[in-house]
């Protein structure tokens, strides 16, 4: 389990994420749409009053000129600029908020100029922005006729037109169009603030859902993850409704303990019990040694031919019997405080004679070839290693071969010997679990030999290995010389 979100829970936030970005960008567009359109309509409205100005004032100075008897370009500068001004005034008294005027090219002065609907008198000085303004509409009328220019301060704007006259003035008008750049002002501001307020607290829930169950995903992960290592360990108090979810898990791990407990308890009862069968399944082999000796030390007690070696080999195994005993109580701690330098070949040649007895009634041959003669010694507990040799011989003997080859050898400071048959050889199914203790294929087995004989090879820092085939199957136990060789 991953500490990360789900990937599913990961494309739901960027969806939402994407969809509050949209909804952002599409609130913004459509504000600075209508504001653009709110702008051109007033700007538009502005330069169409200052049009209908100049042209108004355009055709009075003509009428001026035609029933006034005297020309108005005749007049004085004084008398000229009164009788502008009033020509204006005239004029823009049916136009709200708009000033107008006359401009004189030749000397570039802006004369009569009138803004009835403004209270302040004197008229206040127009700003240098806007006599340049005027400049330059009335510059470009004088070639084209008529002019519109627009002039932008900030959130204002200044809209100015310009007519051409025949008498070499030009007639201008202004409007000035404060917060056109704005036109709902604060109220605007408010609704966009709230809508931004609402984007950013929708993705800020959505954001704080992720990171609170992140990091509660990575406290249950973190637990799991402890408890792989140990089942006794709970997992840590989670907020929310991933608590509920944690606490399921301690419950289960609890519940689980709980069951593995038991079964540990039934396993060691049926452990007990296979161990009871493995004491039988060792103990039989030396109790029929000693049966057999016995019956030929009977018989030869009725022919007079009785020998004392006969009841020897019957303690001998009696005391082999007490060994074994003593080390399957200790099954999986084999004891090798016995151990001392000492020749192999005499272990193997007993061990041998045990089979062979064993198998006596089978036509059977038993080779055994040590390359190494006189060459075999290793520091081995010689019982222990005896006990091996003779279950590695008997599991031979069971595989019904027709030949039985013991090998043994030297080399690198080890001793390796080898008990090889010729028989169906262990199944593919089995194969891997030879070693393990109890698993057995015969009826009446128990499956201790040979994970007994692997403990005390590895024990005395050796071990025990096999191959199997169609053609046989080969035991290879191997022993270090020296203690100092083992590893």
């Amino acid at each position: 389990m991953r500490w990360l979100v789900p990937a599913s829970f990961r494309w739901q936030i960027a969806i939402v994420g994407a969809a509050s970005t949209a909804v952002v960008g599409l609130a913004s567009l459509l504000i600075r749409d209508a504001v653009l359109r709110t702008e051109g309509r007033l700007v538009g409205e502005g330069l169409q009053q200052c049009r209908a100005v100049c042209q108004e004032l355009s055709e009075q100075y003509r009428e001026r000129n035609l029933y006034g008897g005297e020309q108005l370009d005749t007049l004085p500068r004084e008398a000229l600029e009164i009788s502008l001004a009033a020509l204006s005034a005239t004029v823009l008294r049916a136009y709200d908020g708009i000033e107008a005027g006359f401009y004189q090219p030749d000397g570039g002065a802006i004369a009569g100029r009138s803004y009835p609907t403004r209270a302040a008198v004197p008229l206040p000085p127009l700003a240098p922005e806007e006599i340049a303004l005027i400049r330059a509409a009335a510059a470009e009328a004088a070639g084209s006729g008529t002019a519109a220019r627009t002039l932008e301060l900030g959130r204002d704007a200044v809209v100015v037109a310009a007519t051409a006259d025949a008498g070499g003035l030009s007639v201008w008008a202004l409007k000035r169009l404060p917060a056109v750049r704005d036109p709902v002002g604060d109220r605007r501001r408010i609704w966009i603030a709230a809508l931004v307020l609402s984007v950013v607290l929708g993705t800020g829930g959505v954001v704080s859902i992720w990171f609170y169950l992140r990091a509660g995903i990575r406290e249950i992960d973190r637990g799991l993850r402890r408890l792989e290592q140990d089942f006794t360990s709970r997992l840590p108090a989670v907020r929310g409704d991933l608590g509920q979810i944690a606490v399921s898990i301690n419950r289960m791990a609890a519940r689980r303990a709980a069951l593995e407990e038991e079964l540990r308890r039934q396993d060691r009862l049926a452990a007990r019990g296979k161990a009871a069968a493995g004491v039988a399944h060792e103990v039989r082999n030396p109790l029929n040694s000693i049966r057999l000796t016995l019956e030929l030390l009977d018989r030869r007690l009725k022919s007079g031919r009785a020998t004392k070696e006969e009841v020897e080999a019957a303690i001998a195994e009696i005391d082999r019997l007490d060994r074994i005993v003593a080390r399957l109580l200790a099954f999986g701690r084999p004891d090798t405080r016995d151990r001392r330098v000492q020749d192999l070949a005499p272990i193997v040649r007993r061990a041998v004679d045990v089979a062979r007895t064993h198998a006596a009634a089978m036509p059977l041959e038993w080779v055994f070839d040590p390359a190494a003669e006189g060459d075999l010694f290793a520091d081995v507990d010689g019982p222990q290693i005896e006990q091996v040799l003779i279950n590695l011989l008997l599991n031979a003997v069971e595989a019904l071969p027709s030949r039985v080859e013991i090998g043994a050898s030297r080399s690198n400071g080890r001793v390796v010997i080898t008990v090889r048959d010729d028989g169906s050889g262990i199944s593919a199914n089995a194969q891997p679990h030879v070693f393990d203790a109890y698993f057995t294929t015969k009826p009446n087995g128990t499956g201790l030999g040979l994970a007994v004989s692997r403990e005390i090879a590895r024990s005395h820092g050796g071990d025990l290995t096999f191959a199997s085939g169609a053609t046989g199957t080969t035991f290879r136990l191997e022993l270090p010389c020296r203690r100092d060789d083992a590893g």
